[in-house]
């Protein structure tokens, strides 16, 4: 067998190039079967209770991705009613991004990975006011968020 192939070696060439194929195949095809399915994430956090007019304050959540697909582009949409309006959300500490229309969008997140997102809101008037963020994909909202209202105190 082994002079065989010395003599005519293609056989052994096929099957060298036919495996190579096959492994780049699978190299390139594998990954998409892991981020596959539909995108699902979720926001934990607390919301604050109360607020001083002319004061901006934080909300620090955590945004889990909690699904095996990526999730791009990354956001989070605002609802508020009452005095209250969210200026920018800060995406792992890095990247700020302007509330629009009631969302702000930052980069990709992996499946299974949590980032840290800080929400800037400005309190406008003394008064109750209610406030939702939720995860999303562009416009899509993906799982629960996380709800409250704020009692807004004159400063």
């Amino acid at each position: 067998m082994l002079q065989r192939l010395r003599g005519d070696p293609r056989p052994f060439i096929f099957i060298v190039i036919a495996v190579a194929i096959l492994g780049a195949f699978f190299i390139v095809v594998a990954p998409l079967f892991a981020t596959s399915g539909s995108a699902t994430a979720e926001l934990g956090g607390e919301l604050p209770t109360t607020a001083t007019l002319g004061q901006n304050f934080e909300i620090d959540l955590g945004y889990d991705n909690t699904g095996d697909s990526v999730i791009s582009p990354t956001c989070v949409l605002v609802a508020t009613t009452g005095p209250l309006r969210a200026s920018s959300v800060t995406f792992q500490g890095l990247d700020v991004e302007t509330v629009r229309n009631g969302r702000a969008c930052g980069g990709s997140l992996n499946g299974q990975e949590t980032i840290s997102v800080r929400v800037i809101v400005t309190p406008s008037a003394a008064g109750t006011a209610s406030i939702t963020l939720t995860p999303a994909q562009g416009g899509t909202a993906l799982g629960p968020g996380v709800a409250g209202n704020v009692a807004i105190s004159a400063a």
